[in-house]
């Protein structure tokens, strides 16, 4: 019944594409039309492939099939158009990552959080550079660059190789259930990651530029970098604090309460020049460990969660560029083999070295297989400030996201109810 609902949801849409190619409408009508439709279809086509897959990876998989690059159903102006609802499920994850984040959990699992999020990030980032230095020849992006400027390349390619996925880990997890310590090692690691690859890039696109695009302006130093960090974890901790009021002392519609939090605190940090992806983990970290709210929080989260996992992954699937996968194949499938085997060996010499759980040892280099907000930031900013060479680092890297994004959800699943930390 539900494919039967979506071929017909589907003849609809293309009914109704036929129909406004001789009578056009405006772009807010067709935009909402086409968001209303990938909701609906995403969210059927998610629960027809959830007995095999989980919810997220069927979201993504209905937005690129409707996307701009397979069916056009769903155009590159829908995805723009609707970018503040993208950015507020994504800051409503990052809510729900800060409020997983329990201090009395995270006591006993430091040294492991901390033993895997180094290891791992030296060994990424090294190796994923050394070798994507040594097959330079062989790969397009790299056509043409004298020895600096490839080396440069390969270690802001290595850097954004690192980058995990904070929404994709929560989305699973919360789908999934799970509890325990491979869990919580994959939460904090994944949080704690998002600040070192953010401070790393900025090292390394200062140390490159020069190589890269000669006479081009440096970025902003690192100082500054960390001051925005540090003013967007302390505001987003104090913004916690008002929501801690809130929920202590009035306490009512709160899942509409989260949902108006997440929108002011997009505002705010969009007024200051903050991250609110950060101020939002902070807030939820707040909330979790400073007073007894943690838990109402949780469960209005866990109510919003269905509607916002569908709108951020069905969007997700339709932004990813597909032509750039096919167009760069080799260099992504080279890009992919050597971040997923180099996670793999980080998290285990990580896990090791710390004498963590097993099942963290064993699996929890599964967790950090998708890739989503950072790493596309990122790619986007390489765009824009290496002109040329910047657009095919770009192209590389959503090339690479495209596969991790739908492989990571499924390995990760596989891997918590291997653990068995999965409660459904």
């Amino acid at each position: 019944m539900r494919l039967v609902l979506a071929s017909a949801l589907l003849a609809l849409m293309l009914g109704l594409q036929q129909l406004h190619a001789h009578f056009p409408a405006d772009l807010g009508s067709r935009a909402t039309l086409a968001f209303g439709f990938l909701m609906l279809t995403g969210f059927l086509l998610g629960e027809v492939l959830a007995r095999w897959l989980p919810r997220i990876t069927g979201y993504l998989l209905a937005g690129m099939a409707f996307g701009p690059y397979l069916l056009g159903l769903v155009g590159d102006e829908v995805v723009e158009h609707f970018r503040l609802v993208d950015e507020l499920a994504l800051v409503l994850i990052a809510l729900t990552a800060g409020a997983e984040l329990s201090l009395a959990r995270l006591r006993v699992r430091l040294a492991g959080i901390l033993g895997i999020a180094s290891v791992q990030t030296v060994v990424v980032l090294t190796a994923t550079t050394g070798g994507l230095w040594l097959l330079s020849a062989w790969l397009s992006p790299f056509d043409g660059l004298g020895p600096g400027a490839v080396l440069a390349l390969a270690a802001l390619l290595g850097i954004i190789a690192t980058a995990t996925s904070p929404s994709t880990a929560v989305a699973v997890i919360v789908e999934a259930r799970s509890q325990g310590p491979l869990t919580d090692a994959v939460l904090g690691v994944t949080v704690l990651k998002d600040i070192l690859v953010l401070a790393g890039f900025s090292l390394v696109l200062a140390a490159g530029l020069p190589y890269l695009a000669p006479g081009a302006r440096p970025p902003e130093d690192l100082w500054r970098l960390m001051l925005v960090v540090g003013v967007s974890l302390a505001g987003g901790a104090g913004f916690g604090g008002l929501m801690i009021a809130y929920l202590r002392f009035v306490g009512r519609q709160t899942v509409l309460f989260v949902v108006g939090s997440a929108f002011l605190l997009i505002s705010l940090c969009s007024a200051f020049g903050l991250d609110p992806l950060l101020a939002a983990v902070a807030a939820g970290f707040a909330v979790r460990n400073f007073s007894n709210q943690g838990e109402r929080l949780l469960r209005s989260l866990e109510h919003a969660a269905g509607p916002v996992f569908l709108i951020f992954f069905c969007l997700a699937g339709a932004g990813l560029n597909l032509t750039a996968l096919g167009a760069m194949w080799r260099a992504a499938l080279v890009l992919i083999v050597l971040r997923a085997g180099f996670t793999w060996l980080g998290t285990w010499l990580g896990a090791a070295l710390v004498h963590d759980a097993d099942a963290v040892r064993r699996y929890a280099w599964t967790g950090f297989l998708g890739q989503a907000g950072v790493s596309l930031g990122l790619a986007a900013l390489l765009r824009a400030r290496l002109p040329g060479v910047g657009a095919l680092a770009a192209d590389l890297i959503v090339g690479a996201i495209v596969v991790n994004q739908i492989l990571g959800p499924v390995a990760f699943r596989w891997a918590l109810r291997r653990s068995g930390e999965a409660l459904r």
